[in-house]
């Protein structure tokens, strides 16, 4: 369960942001992830329950937007978002050439947006 340290991570920035700004409470948090980090939200939602409950950020709402699979074909430069992730190995739909595919969306987790008091 890799959520618990995503979300230790994600907490210990979301307090520097508050303390640089002179929060003291969190209200919302929203992390964009990628559809290829195989975040389970589930899962994130329970590790920010246990790591606010009783502190001041108890009762902060979390918000996860998943961002889907973004894909460049090297050899047209066609961009499309496959609804699948086994498009990485299919043909393009544009030239239909197996060429490696440029990623452009669908990896990473960003603390998108935070509100506090």
């Amino acid at each position: 369960m890799h959520e618990l340290s995503l979300m230790a991570s994600v907490m210990d920035i979301s307090r520097e942001e508050l303390s640089r700004h002179g929060a003291s409470r969190l209200l919302l948090l929203r992390i964009r992830y990628g559809v290829l980090d195989q975040v389970q939200p589930d899962a994130m939602h329970m590790a920010f329950e246990a790591m606010t409950a009783g502190t001041p950020h108890e009762g902060a709402k979390l918000e996860l937007v998943e961002e889907p699979l973004g894909l460049r074909c090297s050899l047209c430069g066609h961009s499309f978002q496959p609804e699948d992730r086994n498009a990485l190995y299919a043909p393009c739909p544009s030239c239909g050439e197996t060429a490696p595919f440029v990623l452009t969306g669908g990896e990473g987790i960003f603390l998108d947006h935070l509100e506090a008091e």
